[in-house]
């Protein structure tokens, strides 16, 4: 614990302290011992008959360091800050509350995805906004685990992306996710310096311009039912249930109507599931000739199997929803296979559909292209 309270009710750095002096937590106001030796960081301690349900004790020089280095940037460019500022409406301590809303947790351990969603549900719920930014260890996971993607935000401008702070570099890493092409991540990362960047400007408004590229669209839909066809056989549990989803459908996997492939960039969370998602949005129109974008909202989130869809902690509900959906009439349109008859209206033009020479042609000629500030489009050769 960086900051205690004197007996005038005064805040006080660990750093400006003396162990001449009584402190007390912000907290539960119970006593704490001023710790500063010469090996670890000056801090604060509960006393061991103390209870307190928002203590911080054994931080590791990361957390301790990470926080130190979000308020010395406060500083420099002139943001009000507090450091392990108690929240007592919602019982919670920020690791740094930036300009008394802007809530800040560094997270250098693994936690519990339920106590990450109550944590970041209490701050909302209170008019705070938080961002999570992850310690190096968690921060340069190749992987995308289920864990991870609960630190994920979204914005039109920069896409789906989360925070790391590398303490030794005083750098932010922001890691863009763009898309899975089946096999792989999309990632594009860049990195800011916090001596010459605002923390809060960072989160809040940095845009990044990245763009990645699928020249042969369609054969890239074959090697991709290729990957899948060698994972059914290999009875791969990733693809269980959308298979057995399909399956209760009357479809399969391989054999879906070619234009449900398309694009040939799957969602970064969902990735094949994704397919689903579009065979129920190509359905819906196929066969009701004129869906609006809330009926078709309405339809995936009535049918998709609850399995499939998750309620992630740092994200709008059905918020990968509106990104496939938003996403694939896009395509559609491009495609011409549907039209926008008013604002968020579609008619299916089915005439367009079963000619399937005739957009495989229009395909061939055509690359894809996904960019950030966020936007798909086709570009002829």
């Amino acid at each position: 614990m960086l900051v205690a309270i004197n007996k005038k009710e005064e805040m006080i750095m660990s750093q400006h302290a003396t162990k001449r002096e009584t402190y007390y937590c912000p907290c539960c106001h119970g006593e704490v011992i001023l710790k500063k030796g010469e090996i670890k960081y000056p801090h604060f301690a509960h006393k061991k008959t103390t209870v307190c349900q928002t203590a911080t004790e054994n931080e590791s020089f990361e957390h301790v360091a990470g926080k130190l280095l979000i308020a010395k940037n406060c500083e420099i460019f002139g943001s009000e800050y507090q450091l392990e500022a108690y929240l007592p409406g919602i019982n919670q301590r920020a690791d740094v509350l930036i300009d008394k809303t802007l809530a800040i947790e560094f997270q250098c351990s693994s936690l519990s995805i339920e106590r990450l969603k109550e944590r970041t549900t209490h701050y909302k719920q209170n008019g705070y906004q938080v961002f999570w930014i992850l310690g190096q260890k968690l921060g340069q996971l190749t992987s995308l685990t289920e864990l991870k993607k609960h630190f994920i935000y979204f914005d039109n401008d920069r896409g789906y992306v989360d925070f790391c702070l590398l303490i030794d570099k005083e750098m932010l890493v922001m890691t863009h996710y763009l898309a899975h092409n089946g096999k792989d991540m999309i990632v594009r990362r860049k990195s800011y310096s916090l001596q010459d960047y605002s923390l809060k400007e960072l989160l809040l408004k940095q845009c990044v311009i990245a763009s990645y590229s699928v020249l042969s669209p369609l054969k890239e839909v074959s090697r991709r039912k290729d990957r899948l066809s060698r994972r059914l056989l290999q009875s791969d549990k990733s693809l269980r249930v959308l298979q057995e989803y399909l399956y209760q459908q009357s479809y399969h996997l391989l054999y879906l109507p070619e234009v449900v492939y398309l694009p040939s960039l799957y969602h970064p969370f969902f990735k094949e599931t994704e397919l689903v998602v579009r065979l129920i949005i190509f359905n819906e129109l196929k066969y009701q000739k004129k869906r609006s974008y809330v009926e078709l909202k309405e339809r995936i989130i009535s049918e998709i199997p609850d399995e499939m869809l998750d309620d992630y902690a740092n994200l709008e509900k059905y918020q990968v929803i509106d990104y496939c959906l938003s996403l694939y009439l896009h395509f559609l349109k491009e495609l011409t296979v549907i039209e926008e008859i008013s604002q968020n209206v579609f008619h299916f033009k089915e005439e367009e559909v079963l000619n399937n020479a005739q957009w495989k042609k229009f395909l061939k000629k055509r690359s894809e292209r996904l960019t950030l500030p966020l936007k798909y489009d086709m570009i002829i050769k």
